[in-house]
């Protein structure tokens, strides 16, 4: 027997959900084409690049009623490239309508001048994708040329009156043109860095190799980020991924709980329906659900839910110390084995230096 979040329950007018203190699927993440210019080195959207599928507007505004229901009230478009996608300024006013109250664009930084037509007050921010203060490391992930066609879009997008911010990938290839990339964002009025770890998914599994970074040399760069934070005008996160047990009461008092995948807080939905909570497992087959024209048909057979839950029951009154169940999908791709006397942490979950 299939099991569905029926479409019964979606309304025209989004329901006011300001006292609702647990937020389920809260965060939308919608994957509008798998369309990209770019075959960057460590991309989880893997073999989804040479697919090259992307929703149609109509499609589109179904899953955003939908989700808005659910609970949705962050909505990002991505890709692939999303601003390949014609239809992405009305996705944008569509969300609006609907009630959305954050709408952000995550790009590659080759923006198509489909961005001309989102009046920047519409978007809470625009994040683009710089590796490195440099083309040498820019260009060695995203390929050549793409650093000195990407800083001049970011200066052009700022001056627009948009906000926004980067997501750097830190793996060994880059890790030491970070600093100056920290450098190179208050130079530019960049408001906020995001720092993602090399994940062993996607593109990166052939990679993982030469890419991968220890678990403490992770920590190492962590902590000298804390310690140069003040240094610069920009806003600086990072996912801390590993911690001493010892150090992980900074970030309980921060908020963190282990898997967030377990609050259900998100939803990422690809053009083929498949939809997943943890990103780490884009590649794998554990997805959450798939959405129909009948809503979310959960996955009774390997679902990344029971992943999460089983690894939280198992820590029970201190689910931070159950680590990152998605551990395991990586270690089989290539990730350095996590030493004894550190913590795994949900990747999902941010730290602001």
């Amino acid at each position: 027997m299939e099991a569905f979040i029926p479409t019964e329950s979606v309304t025209a007018a989004p329901r006011d959900r300001t006292r609702v203190h647990y937020k389920r699927f809260h965060n939308i993440y919608l994957y509008i084409t798998e369309k990209c210019q770019l075959r960057c080195g460590h991309c989880y959207m893997g073999d989804r690049l040479e697919r090259g599928l992307s929703l149609t507007y109509e499609r589109a505004t179904k899953i955003m009623d939908y989700c808005r229901t659910l609970g949705g009230e962050y909505i990002t478009f991505l890709g692939g490239e999303p601003t390949l996608h014609p239809e992405l300024p009305r996705m944008v006013d569509y969300a609006l309508d609907q009630g959305y109250r954050q709408v952000m664009i995550n790009s590659n930084g080759l923006l198509e001048r489909t961005i001309d037509k989102i009046a920047p007050e519409k978007l809470h921010y625009i994040s683009f994708s710089l590796d490195g203060a440099s083309p040498a490391t820019h260009d060695a992930i995203r390929g050549e040329g793409m650093f000195d066609k990407t800083v001049p879009c970011i200066r052009e997008t700022i001056a627009a009156g948009y906000d926004v911010r980067l997501i750097c990938t830190i793996s060994q290839l880059n890790i030491d043109d970070a600093e100056p990339l920290l450098a190179l964002a208050d130079e530019l009025g960049v408001k906020m860095v995001n720092f993602h770890v090399f994940s062993e998914e996607g593109r990166g599994i052939a990679n993982a190799e030469d890419w991968s970074l220890s678990p403490q040399r992770w920590i190492d760069f962590y902590e000298h980020l804390e310690s140069i934070k003040d240094d610069y005008k920009t806003s600086i996160w990072y996912p801390p991924t590993y911690a001493h047990a010892k150090k992980l009461d900074r970030y309980i008092d921060e908020g963190y709980r282990g898997c967030v995948g377990c609050s259900l807080d998100r939803l990422s939905i690809f053009p083929d329906g498949r939809c997943y909570v943890c990103s780490v497992l884009f590649d794998e087959p554990m997805h959450f659900a798939t959405m129909t024209d009948r809503g979310l048909r959960l996955n009774r057979q390997h679902n990344e839910f029971e992943l999460f839950t089983q690894a939280t029951f198992q820590a029970k009154d201190e689910p931070w110390l159950s680590g990152c169940p998605a551990e395991t999908v990586l270690a089989k791709n290539g990730k350095p084995q996590t030493p004894d006397g550190l913590v795994s942490m949900c990747r999902l979950w941010k730290s602001q230096a």
